[in-house]
């Protein structure tokens, strides 16, 4: 998918999407969650400690060798990159990152998967909600999870797991530690084939208030047919699309919906 056409989809979405009023959002819960807490921009204690750690990451020229394992069995060609391409590129911005800060802290999520950790500043924001909140991240390569312990030491992040190697071999280890997942954020894969095993492999952890959140869901046109794929599964009862993010909710007593929500 090009830029152009990436841009097409957006003003798209943006001509049909829900605003921050919530006008035509039927469901209280659904109602609530979008003019409170994801068009909540007020700054929480932790941004500011977070965020100083993304400008230092962003002016480390330090060269670390990547291996991309992010397409299950496939492993990219190793490359070198600097620190601060990898941040330019790869983090999540601020605005996405803040946002799923406040629905980990909205729903009081104890149990937290993160497939995909990068150089961990989303990891931080998930982790910094509650010290009694348990974070396994996941990260295919030894040097970019080296960077995000870091990362997570200068933040004094006690209570985050970070597990390195294939997802293939590190997600099932990691879901069977948790038993039940309060919160997963996939991030780690944006392939169709890679983003449904990895949900297919997650579903038999979810509880009734599990919340399942997917980045970059209209990078591609792969992505796109995953998310449709993933909206119309039976267990899937309501979807809310953010553009950016994907978020999937299971609650029994909904009814099945989807919304396309601005953000």
């Amino acid at each position: 998918m090009t830029n152009h056409q990436r841009l097409l989809r957006y003003l798209k979405h943006q001509l049909v999407a829900r605003n921050s009023k919530g006008f035509g959002i039927h469901s209280p819960y659904i109602f609530h969650l979008v003019t409170e807490i994801i068009h909540d921009f007020i700054p929480f204690y932790c941004y500011g400690s977070i965020e100083k750690e993304r400008q230092n990451l962003l002016s480390n020229n330090t060269l670390i060798e990547v291996n991309d394992f992010g397409s299950g069995s496939h492993i990219n060609k190793q490359t070198q990159k600097k620190v601060c391409d990898i941040a330019k590129h790869s983090l999540k911005p601020k605005k996405q990152a803040q946002l799923l800060f406040r629905l980990v802290n909205h729903f009081q999520s104890k149990n937290i998967l993160e497939i995909g950790s990068s150089l961990g500043i989303t990891t931080s924001y998930l982790a910094s909600v509650s010290s009694k909140s348990k974070l396994i991240t996941l990260e295919g390569c030894p040097e970019t999870s080296k960077i995000a312990q870091h990362t997570f030491s200068n933040l004094q992040l006690k209570n985050i797991t970070l597990n390195t190697g294939n997802f293939n071999k590190t997600l099932i280890p990691a879901l069977h530690k948790f038993k039940k997942v309060d919160f997963v954020f996939f991030d780690g894969n944006h392939k169709k084939n890679a983003t449904l095993e990895y949900f297919n492999t997650c579903l038999p952890f979810i509880h009734n208030n599990t919340v399942f959140i997917f980045d970059d869901i209209h990078l591609s046109e792969e992505m796109e047919e995953a998310w449709n794929e993933i909206k119309i599964y039976e267990n899937v009862k309501v979807t809310l699309d953010l553009f950016h993010l994907g978020i999937v909710f299971f609650k029994k007593e909904f009814t099945k919906q989807h919304y396309n929500i601005k953000f």
